[in-house]
């Protein structure tokens, strides 16, 4: 099993192209966590190859989570050989809490920078400052979507600021994991809330090299029944028009046949019509210490 890159995903893996959208999307039981891990990988690595071009930008990473705080990346990507602690000393990586950070509103004071937690980049540093005192938190309600965007734009702007090898020129890729649960904690009886983290979103793309997305696609979610909830509705419209915009689409999905001992899942990649990629679906298996296999049916 691989700890790193399995070599079918490698050219699917690699640095999006400019203004290009990415979807992951998971299922219960077929989560995107391995397969976020390794987009993380592939931005952050050292490049084995020295760019014949000087001028060429420095990749550098904004990650906003709406469901997973910093340890639990760092752990992660800690099994892959990539310390995010340093990535953030040389200015390549940030993080924002959108759980913890932006939506919940804690009432305690600020907290000295020894006891900061976690100990994120300056993007975090900007995005606290840009909400005021305590950790990061926005100080209103989280159905105010301008203040999110805020504080994400805040944390680009201090994440390309912030030097790098040589001070060199950065292009940053905006990783959002899970905004589905920011349209389901702002929805109300109408699509608003939808619209409105859509639009966020749009936003935000016109600021950086490329975005990706994580998501849940429970079919039930998708494909509500004939009386669906505004929850439904709201989750449904938000995937399927990320979906129509994206570049490429990784889809996670348990084996039709029911499940297998040496196999966790199906992952299907759908491009574009203009992608030079061809689409792929192959079988994968998730085993222990963070290691991957991929491989196509009927292979080992």
């Amino acid at each position: 099993m691989s700890t790193t890159i399995p070599h079918l995903l490698e050219p699917y893996l690699s640095l999006p192209e400019e203004t290009s959208l990415v979807v992951l999307s998971s299922i219960l039981g077929a989560s995107t966590n391995w397969l976020l891990a390794r987009c993380l990988y592939s931005y952050l690595k050292p490049s084995a190859v020295p760019p014949s071009d000087d001028d060429e930008p420095e990749t550098a990473v904004l990650l906003v989570s709406f469901l997973r705080d910093y340890h639990f990346f760092q752990s992660t990507l800690s099994k892959l050989s990539l310390d995010l602690d340093s990535e953030i000393r040389k200015g390549k990586f940030g993080f924002i809490d959108g759980l913890s950070g932006l939506l919940y509103l804690p009432t305690l004071p600020p907290l000295p920078p020894s006891a900061a937690h976690p100990p994120v980049s300056a993007a975090a540093a900007a995005a606290a400052a840009a909400a005021g005192s305590g950790r990061g938190a926005i100080q209103n309600d989280g159905n105010d979507l301008r203040a999110v965007q805020k504080v994400i734009e805040a944390g680009l702007t201090a994440l390309l600021q912030q030097g790098g090898q040589q001070k060199k020129k950065k292009r940053a890729v905006l990783v959002i994991d899970q905004p589905d649960f920011l349209v389901a904690s702002t929805a109300g009886e109408d699509n608003a809330a939808a619209m409105g983290v859509r639009d966020m979103i749009l936003d935000l793309r016109e600021k950086v090299h490329s975005c990706v997305v994580t998501v849940s696609a429970d079919d039930p979610l998708i494909h509500p029944s004939s009386t669906p909830t505004p929850l439904e509705t709201n989750h449904s419209w938000f995937v399927l028009s990320l979906l129509h915009e994206a570049g490429m689409l990784c889809a996670l999905r348990l084996l039709d046949t029911g499940t297998a001992k040496d196999v966790s899942g199906v992952v299907r990649i759908t491009n574009s019509q203009d992608s030079k990629r061809e689409d792929r679906e192959y079988l994968y298996k998730v085993g222990g210490h963070g290691g991957v296999k991929v491989f196509e049916r009927g292979g080992q």
